[in-house]
């Protein structure tokens, strides 16, 4: 889909940092995260719902998130669990029309700073450079741990 901010990544033509690619998704770091380390597994294939990936894509999808995981925990970071995060569909908070599962690393007594982050995050439009270059660091060393 062309006007897919997703698709376009995945394309090479808007930038992203990017922990792992495979020829069935891309784990990448968000843009906007509610926590250091909160990953986006994206497949390939554009699908707007769940519904619309074939099984083998679907499973991958949290494959790649349990490495996501196992990646974090071994370039030790500073984390005591996870969300797993899979909004499908506009009515579930889907802002972005394509199959995403969001990694996010929490630490015990997060809850109310990830949540102000989480319904807040997407108003920070300054910083995007810097913010990147931060990202593209810690995306090198999260796919250094990828296995």
């Amino acid at each position: 889909m062309s006007d897919c901010i997703f698709c376009s990544v995945i394309r090479g033509e808007s930038p992203a940092s990017i922990i792992h690619e495979d020829e069935l998704a891309m784990v990448l770091l968000d843009l906007y995260p509610v926590r250091e380390g909160h990953a986006l597994v994206i497949p390939r294939q554009h699908a707007a719902l769940v519904e619309e990936l074939d099984r083998e894509t679907a499973a991958h999808l949290f494959e790649l998130g349990r490495r996501t995981i196992a990646a974090q925990k071994s370039a030790g970071m500073e984390l005591d669990g996870h969300n797993l995060v899979l909004n499908d569909g506009p009515a579930a908070n889907q802002h972005v029309p394509h199959v995403h599962l969001h990694v996010v690393p929490r630490r015990q007594g997060d809850t109310l700073r990830v949540a102000a982050t989480w319904g807040t995050r997407m108003f920070n439009i300054f910083g995007v450079a810097s913010r990147r270059h931060r990202l593209d660091r810690l995306a090198g060393m999260l796919g250094e741990h990828f296995q």
